[in-house]
């Protein structure tokens, strides 16, 4: 057993116990869930865990590259989007996606960040005609249904969406259209982009992939928590954000399902403990950055399982799975769990369907 494999299978163990007990186990039993994490971004730094992250995800792009080329047509253009690939994850996955013959729609709210990814990633890659902006605020329904306006108006199909922007630990906010903000931004932004691209993605020629960054936080949950959602409970961020990650769980879970037979693949990520932007509401002070840059996983360690996911011939046929450290990893009780994706499903699309009546 690798030790990627390894850290997998303990989490794995440590987390349904967590999840048989009580509120209070539930949280701070969860910290040697973490710390597999921690362990493995240590690792890393010595170069015991992976080698060299670089070197994996050169060998992905060339498998995919050579793929794609057997089946190329002329002029044909395969369309990627990954959001919030600005920094971070998302960039490091944008970046590979680019470079292995996709066009690169970089999907983020700030202009100005996201341009500058884009001239950053032209002059690393050497690529000038691969990579574009466009604005979408996963917080803002009416950003998304612009996007998604645009996206059907200039672009053919879809081959690739990346679920990958997200926020974590943020003081109680709501996003534009009155949504608990990790609920709203990391779930319901995601579902209404999802859904509304749908069309584009079975136009596929080669079939589509979708993958959805979820989290181990995911696990600090036995159940989403409506009320809390609905702000009827005491805010807990750590709770909410938790609930946002088993939310995207489920909601890729669910979304396989119901594709099954258009050839669109639908799977998760847990990335590991990376060291990102998303850290922002954590209380970063010196000492931190410090230690966080010792022990987490850099952000290229971090976009491996997305990029495997997205891009390597060997996942092609790979649906409906949670993957971390590019390896499968046991699902969360209740991911496949028809009734509580079902719940989940109506509960989103319901409050959708509520949003949009008030905007008409």
């Amino acid at each position: 057993m690798g030790l990627g494999s390894f850290i997998n299978w303990f989490q794995a163990v440590i987390a349904r116990r967590t999840l048989r007990s009580g509120p209070f186990i539930q949280y701070w039993g969860f910290v040697p869930v973490w710390a597999g994490d921690f362990i493995f971004g240590l690792l890393n730094k010595f170069d015991v865990a992976i080698p060299s992250a670089s070197s994996r995800i050169d060998r992905i792009v060339l498998e995919a590259r050579n793929k794609s080329e057997q089946n190329i047509i002329p002029n044909e253009k395969k369309l990627a989007i990954v959001t919030g690939a600005n920094s971070g994850i998302g960039y490091e996955t944008a970046k590979a996606i680019g470079r292995a013959g996709y066009y690169t729609i970089l999907a983020c709210r700030n202009p100005k960040t996201g341009k500058e990814a884009v001239e950053l990633l032209e002059r690393q890659t050497g690529l000038t005609d691969r990579f574009k902006f466009m604005e979408l605020d996963l917080a803002s329904i009416e950003s998304i249904d612009k996007f998604v306006h645009d996206i059907k108006a200039r672009e053919g199909p879809v081959d690739l969406l990346v679920n990958n922007a997200g926020l974590m630990g943020c003081p109680l906010s709501k996003t534009k259209d009155g949504i608990e903000l990790h609920f709203g931004t990391n779930h319901v932004g995601h579902y209404v982009l999802t859904t509304g691209l749908l069309d584009k993605l079975k136009e596929a020629k080669d079939g589509a992939r979708i993958v959805v960054l979820s989290s181990i936080a995911a696990f600090l949950q036995s159940d989403i928590d409506y009320d809390r959602i609905e702000l009827k409970s005491q805010y807990d961020k750590w709770k909410s954000y938790g609930i946002s990650k088993l939310a995207n769980l489920l909601f890729a879970t669910a979304l396989a399902r119901k594709v099954e037979g258009t050839r669109i693949t639908v799977n998760a990520v847990h990335p590991g403990t990376v060291a990102t932007g998303l850290m922002r509401f954590v209380g970063i002070n010196s000492l931190f950055t410090m230690i966080q840059n010792i022990i987490l996983d850099s952000t290229q360690v971090g976009s491996l399982t997305s990029i495997y996911l997205a891009l390597s011939p060997d996942a092609e046929s790979v649906t409906g799975k949670l993957y971390a450290r590019s390896i499968e990893r046991e699902m969360h009780p209740s991911g496949n769990n028809i009734a509580k994706q079902d719940k989940l499903w109506e509960f989103t699309e319901n409050l959708v369907t509520e949003i949009r009546k008030t905007k008409n």
